[in-house]
Protein backbone atom coordinates (compact mmCIF):
# COMPACT_ATOMS: atom_id res chain seq x y z
CA UNK A 1 0.00 0.00 0.00
CA UNK A 2 2.73 2.22 0.79
CA UNK A 3 3.97 1.84 -2.49
CA UNK A 4 1.17 2.78 -4.35
CA UNK A 5 1.05 5.72 -2.30
CA UNK A 6 4.81 6.59 -3.21
CA UNK A 7 4.57 6.13 -6.89
CA UNK A 8 0.73 7.92 -7.03
CA UNK A 9 2.95 11.27 -5.47
CA UNK A 10 5.89 10.22 -8.03
CA UNK A 11 3.62 10.68 -10.61
CA UNK A 12 1.69 13.29 -9.49
CA UNK A 13 4.94 15.12 -9.20
CA UNK A 14 6.20 14.44 -12.28
CA UNK A 15 2.99 15.55 -14.05
CA UNK A 16 3.07 19.44 -12.44
CA UNK A 17 6.86 19.47 -13.14
CA UNK A 18 6.55 18.60 -17.00
CA UNK A 19 3.67 21.31 -17.37
CA UNK A 20 5.20 23.99 -19.47
CA UNK A 21 4.64 27.59 -17.32
CA UNK A 22 3.23 30.14 -19.15
CA UNK A 23 3.27 33.94 -17.95
CA UNK A 24 0.36 36.01 -17.32
CA UNK A 25 0.71 39.47 -17.31
CA UNK A 26 -1.52 41.47 -14.80
CA UNK A 27 -1.87 45.07 -13.97
CA UNK A 28 -4.31 47.04 -11.47
CA UNK A 29 -7.56 46.79 -13.20
CA UNK A 30 -10.76 46.10 -10.21
CA UNK A 31 -12.67 43.85 -10.53
CA UNK A 32 -10.87 42.14 -13.16
CA UNK A 33 -7.27 42.73 -10.64
CA UNK A 34 -6.41 43.88 -7.24
CA UNK A 35 -3.17 44.37 -7.08
CA UNK A 36 -2.72 45.26 -3.12
CA UNK A 37 -0.35 42.46 -1.36
CA UNK A 38 -2.09 39.67 -3.08
CA UNK A 39 -3.43 39.81 -6.44
CA UNK A 40 -6.81 38.63 -6.42
CA UNK A 41 -9.89 38.80 -8.71
CA UNK A 42 -11.54 37.85 -11.68
CA UNK A 43 -8.29 37.12 -13.79
CA UNK A 44 -6.90 34.99 -11.26
CA UNK A 45 -10.79 32.87 -10.72
CA UNK A 46 -10.31 32.23 -14.53
CA UNK A 47 -6.42 31.17 -14.62
CA UNK A 48 -7.44 28.90 -11.45
CA UNK A 49 -10.16 27.45 -13.72
CA UNK A 50 -7.94 27.10 -16.70
CA UNK A 51 -4.87 24.83 -14.60
CA UNK A 52 -7.79 22.51 -13.63
CA UNK A 53 -8.97 21.95 -16.99
CA UNK A 54 -5.73 20.80 -18.25
CA UNK A 55 -2.52 19.82 -17.72
CA UNK A 56 -0.27 20.58 -19.99
CA UNK A 57 0.37 24.09 -18.84
CA UNK A 58 0.61 25.75 -15.53
CA UNK A 59 -0.71 29.61 -16.21
CA UNK A 60 1.17 32.03 -13.52
CA UNK A 61 0.79 35.86 -12.82
CA UNK A 62 2.99 38.29 -13.86
CA UNK A 63 2.85 41.87 -11.89
CA UNK A 64 3.23 44.62 -14.47
CA UNK A 65 0.91 48.50 -14.57
CA UNK A 66 -1.11 49.68 -16.75
CA UNK A 67 1.76 51.78 -18.62
CA UNK A 68 4.69 49.28 -18.34
CA UNK A 69 2.69 46.51 -19.62
CA UNK A 70 4.15 47.14 -23.33
CA UNK A 71 7.58 47.33 -22.10
CA UNK A 72 7.32 44.88 -20.53
CA UNK A 73 5.99 42.25 -22.96
CA UNK A 74 8.76 43.54 -25.29
CA UNK A 75 11.33 42.40 -22.33
CA UNK A 76 9.45 39.02 -22.63
CA UNK A 77 8.37 38.94 -18.84
CA UNK A 78 5.49 37.80 -19.73
CA UNK A 79 3.32 36.20 -23.11
CA UNK A 80 -0.37 36.14 -22.44
CA UNK A 81 -3.20 39.20 -21.09
CA UNK A 82 -6.30 38.36 -19.81
CA UNK A 83 -9.31 40.83 -20.29
CA UNK A 84 -7.12 42.90 -22.78
CA UNK A 85 -8.41 44.37 -26.26
CA UNK A 86 -5.54 44.80 -28.88
CA UNK A 87 -7.57 48.41 -29.34
CA UNK A 88 -5.96 49.18 -26.19
CA UNK A 89 -2.31 50.28 -27.76
CA UNK A 90 -1.16 46.57 -29.09
CA UNK A 91 -1.43 47.48 -32.63
CA UNK A 92 2.05 47.07 -33.68
CA UNK A 93 2.97 44.40 -30.91
CA UNK A 94 2.97 40.79 -32.23
CA UNK A 95 -0.06 39.26 -30.71
CA UNK A 96 -3.06 37.39 -31.61
CA UNK A 97 -6.27 37.79 -30.39
CA UNK A 98 -8.14 34.78 -29.26
CA UNK A 99 -12.04 34.94 -29.55
CA UNK A 100 -14.18 37.36 -27.59
CA UNK A 101 -15.34 35.30 -24.82
CA UNK A 102 -17.02 37.55 -22.83
CA UNK A 103 -18.22 41.81 -22.14
CA UNK A 104 -18.48 44.23 -20.05
CA UNK A 105 -18.09 48.17 -20.56
CA UNK A 106 -17.35 51.63 -19.31
CA UNK A 107 -19.51 54.20 -18.41
CA UNK A 108 -19.22 58.26 -17.36
CA UNK A 109 -19.59 59.20 -13.70
CA UNK A 110 -20.34 62.51 -11.78
CA UNK A 111 -21.18 64.05 -8.65
CA UNK A 112 -24.88 64.23 -8.15
CA UNK A 113 -26.10 67.71 -8.28
CA UNK A 114 -29.51 69.36 -8.57
CA UNK A 115 -30.14 70.35 -11.90
CA UNK A 116 -27.34 67.80 -13.57
CA UNK A 117 -28.95 65.36 -15.59
CA UNK A 118 -27.76 62.82 -18.79
CA UNK A 119 -27.20 65.85 -21.08
CA UNK A 120 -23.97 66.69 -18.71
CA UNK A 121 -22.21 63.62 -20.93
CA UNK A 122 -22.50 65.30 -24.15
CA UNK A 123 -19.36 67.70 -23.69
CA UNK A 124 -15.79 66.73 -22.51
CA UNK A 125 -13.64 68.95 -24.04
CA UNK A 126 -15.09 71.15 -21.64
CA UNK A 127 -15.20 69.23 -18.63
CA UNK A 128 -12.30 68.62 -15.73
CA UNK A 129 -12.02 64.72 -16.59
CA UNK A 130 -10.69 61.82 -14.35
CA UNK A 131 -9.11 59.05 -16.12
CA UNK A 132 -6.88 56.20 -14.85
CA UNK A 133 -2.85 56.48 -16.61
CA UNK A 134 -2.10 53.77 -18.93
CA UNK A 135 -6.28 52.73 -19.95
CA UNK A 136 -7.65 53.49 -23.22
CA UNK A 137 -11.11 55.35 -23.23
CA UNK A 138 -13.06 55.90 -26.79
CA UNK A 139 -13.82 59.62 -25.89
CA UNK A 140 -9.75 60.12 -26.03
CA UNK A 141 -10.19 58.14 -28.89
CA UNK A 142 -8.27 55.14 -27.43
CA UNK A 143 -5.37 57.58 -27.00
CA UNK A 144 -3.06 57.08 -23.84
CA UNK A 145 -0.24 59.10 -25.08
CA UNK A 146 0.29 62.08 -22.76
CA UNK A 147 0.82 64.97 -24.51
CA UNK A 148 -2.39 64.11 -26.56
CA UNK A 149 -4.31 63.58 -23.43
CA UNK A 150 -3.37 67.35 -22.24
CA UNK A 151 -3.71 68.90 -26.02
CA UNK A 152 -6.99 68.07 -25.95
CA UNK A 153 -8.94 67.52 -22.85
CA UNK A 154 -8.71 68.83 -19.15
CA UNK A 155 -7.49 65.21 -17.45
CA UNK A 156 -6.44 64.28 -14.33
CA UNK A 157 -5.12 61.23 -14.75
CA UNK A 158 -4.97 58.65 -11.34
CA UNK A 159 -3.34 55.45 -10.12
CA UNK A 160 -6.74 53.29 -9.81
CA UNK A 161 -10.48 53.59 -10.59
CA UNK A 162 -10.84 53.60 -6.10
CA UNK A 163 -9.16 56.80 -6.85
CA UNK A 164 -11.03 58.54 -9.73
CA UNK A 165 -13.96 57.76 -7.61
CA UNK A 166 -13.30 59.47 -4.80
CA UNK A 167 -12.23 62.40 -6.54
CA UNK A 168 -15.75 62.71 -7.81
CA UNK A 169 -17.50 61.79 -4.49
CA UNK A 170 -14.78 64.82 -2.95
CA UNK A 171 -16.06 66.96 -5.79
CA UNK A 172 -12.52 67.23 -7.39
CA UNK A 173 -13.47 66.93 -10.61
CA UNK A 174 -16.56 66.63 -13.01
CA UNK A 175 -16.75 63.17 -15.00
CA UNK A 176 -14.53 59.79 -14.55
CA UNK A 177 -14.68 56.83 -16.24
CA UNK A 178 -15.23 53.95 -14.50
CA UNK A 179 -16.17 50.35 -15.55
CA UNK A 180 -19.74 49.57 -14.41
CA UNK A 181 -18.36 45.99 -13.04
CA UNK A 182 -15.57 48.68 -10.78
CA UNK A 183 -19.01 50.23 -9.81
CA UNK A 184 -21.14 47.28 -8.70
CA UNK A 185 -18.01 46.06 -6.61
CA UNK A 186 -17.90 49.50 -5.17
CA UNK A 187 -21.26 50.00 -4.33
CA UNK A 188 -21.56 46.57 -3.16
CA UNK A 189 -18.98 47.53 -0.69
CA UNK A 190 -20.41 51.17 0.16
CA UNK A 191 -24.27 51.23 -1.23
CA UNK A 192 -24.44 54.82 0.04
CA UNK A 193 -22.49 56.35 -2.48
CA UNK A 194 -25.20 54.97 -5.13
CA UNK A 195 -27.34 58.10 -4.17
CA UNK A 196 -24.24 60.35 -4.60
CA UNK A 197 -23.66 60.24 -8.38
CA UNK A 198 -25.31 60.33 -11.35
CA UNK A 199 -24.22 57.20 -13.89
CA UNK A 200 -24.46 57.93 -17.89
CA UNK A 201 -27.13 55.82 -19.80
CA UNK A 202 -24.19 56.11 -22.92
CA UNK A 203 -21.18 54.07 -22.57
CA UNK A 204 -17.48 55.44 -23.43
CA UNK A 205 -16.73 51.68 -24.52
CA UNK A 206 -17.72 48.24 -24.71
CA UNK A 207 -15.33 45.77 -23.44
CA UNK A 208 -15.02 42.96 -26.07
CA UNK A 209 -12.49 40.94 -23.81
CA UNK A 210 -10.10 38.29 -25.60
CA UNK A 211 -6.69 36.80 -24.85
CA UNK A 212 -3.65 38.36 -26.26
CA UNK A 213 -0.70 36.16 -26.91
CA UNK A 214 2.52 36.26 -27.98
CA UNK A 215 2.75 35.44 -31.67
CA UNK A 216 4.47 32.52 -32.19
CA UNK A 217 4.48 30.96 -29.07
CA UNK A 218 2.66 28.69 -27.10
CA UNK A 219 -0.30 28.14 -25.83
CA UNK A 220 -1.94 29.17 -29.48
CA UNK A 221 -4.74 31.14 -29.63
CA UNK A 222 -6.68 27.55 -30.83
CA UNK A 223 -5.66 26.00 -27.59
CA UNK A 224 -7.14 29.26 -25.42
CA UNK A 225 -10.36 29.18 -27.51
CA UNK A 226 -10.75 25.14 -27.21
CA UNK A 227 -9.66 25.28 -23.25
CA UNK A 228 -12.46 28.25 -23.02
CA UNK A 229 -14.97 26.23 -24.62
CA UNK A 230 -14.06 23.02 -22.37
CA UNK A 231 -14.05 25.25 -19.06
CA UNK A 232 -17.80 26.86 -20.61
CA UNK A 233 -19.26 23.63 -20.89
CA UNK A 234 -17.90 22.34 -17.72
CA UNK A 235 -20.48 25.22 -16.50
CA UNK A 236 -18.15 26.90 -14.28
CA UNK A 237 -17.39 30.38 -16.62
CA UNK A 238 -21.53 31.36 -16.15
CA UNK A 239 -21.91 31.82 -12.72
CA UNK A 240 -18.05 33.39 -12.53
CA UNK A 241 -19.23 35.87 -15.02
CA UNK A 242 -22.99 36.53 -13.19
CA UNK A 243 -21.21 37.03 -10.46
CA UNK A 244 -19.09 40.32 -11.60
CA UNK A 245 -21.72 41.47 -13.72
CA UNK A 246 -20.19 40.56 -16.88
CA UNK A 247 -22.19 39.23 -20.17
CA UNK A 248 -21.04 36.00 -22.16
CA UNK A 249 -20.28 36.53 -25.14
CA UNK A 250 -22.64 34.25 -27.56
Amino acid sequence: MRICIVLVSYLLSISVYSAELVKVGVYDFPPYVFIAGDTTGLTMELITEMNHAQDKYKFITVPTTARRRYSDFEKHKFDMMVFESKSWGWQKYPVDVSQVFVTGDEVYVTQAKPGRGQDFFTDFENKAMIGVMGYHYQFANFQADQDYLKKHFNILQTNSQQISLELILKDRGEIAVISREYLKYHFANVPTDKEKLLISDKLDQVYRHTFLIRKDTVPSVSYINKLLEQIKQQGTLKPLWKRYGLKENH
